[in-house]
């Protein structure tokens, strides 16, 4: 039983990891106009990002965007 209740957590934490890497990967889309290319790109957007706004984005992409479609490139 509480083997079932550890890998159903995992399970949901993997699924939010995933959701928010494509939500940062939408964004960053949006503010550079094109998609990441190199994992450096992606690095360099996010370390000139304040932590927090960062994920207040991230967090306000996910509320936005429809849980079954999180590849999509527009917000708001």
């Amino acid at each position: 039983m509480l083997d079932e209740v550890v890998d159903n957590a995992e399970s949901a934490e993997k699924t939010l990891r995933l959701k928010q890497a494509h939500a940062m990967l939408n964004l960053f889309e949006i503010d550079r106009g094109q998609a990441a290319v190199a994992l450096e790109e992606i690095k360099e957007w996010a370390y000139a990002q304040e932590d927090e706004q960062l994920q207040l984005r991230v967090d306000q992409f996910l509320s936005n965007s429809p849980s079954d479609n999180t590849n999509s490139a527009t917000v708001e």
